[in-house]
């Protein structure tokens, strides 16, 4: 959705005027008729329980669905050292709480898939935290969220760099949900339930060049 009116950068203020989502959803479906037919949102900035059903009508009236929702852990000021991955608890809590209900509306909203992308759980100094204290505290989240509402395919979307100077699962090699050897996110802490483990994330959204 950010796509319709994009905010400025480090380097320029942007370059168009501010839209609410209800303008933003209707030039989405004045793009039907060019192919457009699916959208993604992050949740709760865009796609929220308060404005779910202009997504519901704009898939009724022109078939362009919500394809994913999701949860927006990186651009508030509380998640400056993380989010899932963060060491102050009520902030991890607060992280935990916004992926499940994230996860809730990709089951109510027939989407696709989620999308979880650590942007703000990562590092600028090697030395400037426990990194494997850090993974263990994403990788542990994530699960939670994922037992706490089950039945979402969770795609985890690796990024190297931007915003933090080394994003936790950053390269494919690590966001990959491997075998069980493998030591991707998914093999951290969070493997299926059904083997008597957590859940995983079972499929990816790279970033092109990851």
């Amino acid at each position: 959705m950010w796509f319709f009116a994009p905010g400025g950068g480090r380097f320029h203020d942007r370059y168009v005027d501010p839209l609410t989502i209800e303008e933003r959803l209707e030039i989405a479906a004045s793009l039907a008729d060019y192919g457009l037919n699916a959208v993604e949102a992050h949740y709760p900035n865009e796609v929220n329980h308060d404005n779910k059903h202009l997504y519901k009508q704009l898939a009724e009236a022109t078939g362009i669905r919500l394809v994913t929702v999701i949860p927006n852990l990186f651009f508030d000021a509380s998640f400056e050292f993380g989010s899932l991955s963060s060491p102050i608890p009520e902030i991890r809590q607060a992280a935990i709480q916004r992926t499940k209900e994230a996860l809730e509306l990709n089951i109510e909203l027939d989407t696709d898939f989620a999308v979880v992308w650590p942007g703000g759980d990562g590092y600028e100094n090697p030395f400037g935290l426990d990194l494997v204290a850090a993974r263990d505290r994403f990788a542990e989240g994530l699960a939670e969220a994922m037992d706490a509402v089950p039945g979402v395919r969770v795609a985890e979307e690796p990024k190297p760099y931007e915003p933090r100077g080394h994003i936790l699962y950053g390269l494919t090699s690590e966001g990959n949900p491997p075998g069980p050897e493998g030591r991707g996110i998914a093999a951290e802490r969070n493997q299926p339930k059904a083997a008597g483990r957590r859940a995983r994330p079972d499929c990816m959204n790279p970033e092109v060049g990851t």
